[in-house]
């Protein structure tokens, strides 16, 4: 017998072998629901998969399984992004924040230069918030002014001046 062969031939098969692989798959998909990435899901599948493959018998061991372990991964983790829905390229509906985008808030102060960004406070339907002022060539907003929001961005509001042609 070749040494390629032998080395084919070697290690766990069938039963053995199916405890084995399903012990793992099961190891990589209790880490993937603690870590949720959906990468791992792929890997446990293969595993499974190998783990049938030594029940059925097949003279495959463990090189041969490894083999398949990494083929089977590689190109079902390739093909995730064909068959699995991402994220939709448009707003959620139930972002409840959403609904401000476009209306007018009132400001209370500042829009000092802090951190690189003109920050200050708006009032909007009742509401003070953080606002940061997205006009670089406005030099001063007057308390009371008007402001339109633009963005909503970890809690702060992004807002530009009104002027008279904001609604033209």
């Amino acid at each position: 017998m070749s040494d390629v062969t032998a080395l084919w031939l070697a290690g766990p098969v069938g039963t053995q072998a199916f405890w084995i692989w399903l012990t793992f798959g099961v190891i990589l998909l209790a880490t993937e629901a603690f870590l949720g990435t959906q990468w791992l899901l792929w890997s446990a599948a293969a595993a499974g998969v190998v783990a049938v493959i030594c029940l059925t018998g097949a003279p495959v061991a463990t090189a041969g399984q490894v083999i398949v372990f990494a083929v089977l991964s590689l190109v079902m983790t390739v093909l995730t992004r064909r068959f699995l829905k991402m994220g939709a390229s448009h707003p959620d509906i139930n972002d409840q924040h959403i609904r401000l985008v476009g209306k007018q808030a009132e400001v209370l102060s500042g829009f000092d230069v802090t951190g690189g960004e003109r920050t200050g406070r708006v009032m909007y339907d009742g509401v003070e918030w953080p606002a940061v002022l997205v006009d670089a060539d406005t030099d001063f907003l007057a308390t009371q002014a008007k402001v339109l929001i633009e963005r909503i961005y970890e809690g702060r509001l992004y807002v530009r001046m009104v002027t008279d042609d904001t609604y033209a």
